[in-house]
């Protein structure tokens, strides 16, 4: 489980200016980047694309509120990434969280904050960690699923994890005192299950439909080992 989603009212414009801009510097990336003829007439593509959005959109918004406009909910953004790579996880998971805006679990002000924190910063580190797989590790199923999806799931959201700390703080919602006690030590336990989650997920796809996952090749990963 992750805990994220700001809500309005508790930082100053300057951060929800940065919010937007960053939000919004990764949007302009993606599009003009996308490989958008990987999904041009492939309609089992656009499908799984939705569906996998609707997906997103119910876990986030199946959340547990604990005050402070934070919520636990799992992300399951490096799944995600691994799926369809770092353009269309970013599209997918911004469309979730207008979703979830507009169903009022979420700050509208904040949206660009809490995309940074729920998309853009999981879904960079998830495909960081995907490129130096590739390019370092023995392209192999178990390291695949072991190093791709587990432990940069568990790294994304460490990172992510931290990083709303660090806004928290710097923005004056919470002193470091409240921060040390009731957020940071809780981190392990909201990492480790955000870990398993997308491990088991990326598991069971590339195991029944391998053409889901876009960074996964059963020439490269299986065959032969």
């Amino acid at each position: 489980m992750t805990l994220l989603n700001l809500s309005d009212g508790h930082f100053s414009p300057l951060w929800v200016g940065i919010g937007w801009i960053l939000f919004a510097l990764a949007i302009i990336w993606s599009i003009r980047t996308a490989p958008w003829h990987k999904i041009k007439g492939d309609s089992e593509a656009q499908h799984v694309f939705i569906g996998t959005t609707v997906i997103l959109f119910f876990l986030w918004i199946s959340s547990a509120s604990i005050g402070d406009g934070l919520s636990f909910h799992v992300l399951l953004v490096t799944a995600v990434t691994l799926m369809f790579g770092p353009q269309f996880a970013l599209f997918a998971a911004s469309l979730a969280l207008v979703g979830v805006t507009l169903m009022g679990k979420s700050g509208g002000m904040m949206f660009g904050v809490n995309a940074v924190l729920m998309a853009v910063i999981p879904v960079s580190i998830s495909w960081i960690m995907a490129v130096l797989a590739y390019r370092y590790l023995e392209r192999h199923f178990f390291v695949f699923v072991l190093f791709n999806a587990f432990f940069a799931a568990a790294a994304s959201t460490f990172v992510a994890l931290l990083s709303a700390a660090a806004v928290m703080w710097l923005g004056g919602l919470h002193e470091t005192e409240k921060l040390t006690q009731s957020f940071l030590p809780y981190i392990p336990m909201m990492v480790i299950p955000e870990a398993f989650a997308n491990g088991l997920v990326i598991l069971t796809l590339v195991i029944l439909k391998p053409q889901w996952v876009s960074c996964f090749d059963d020439d490269e990963f299986l065959k032969g080992k």
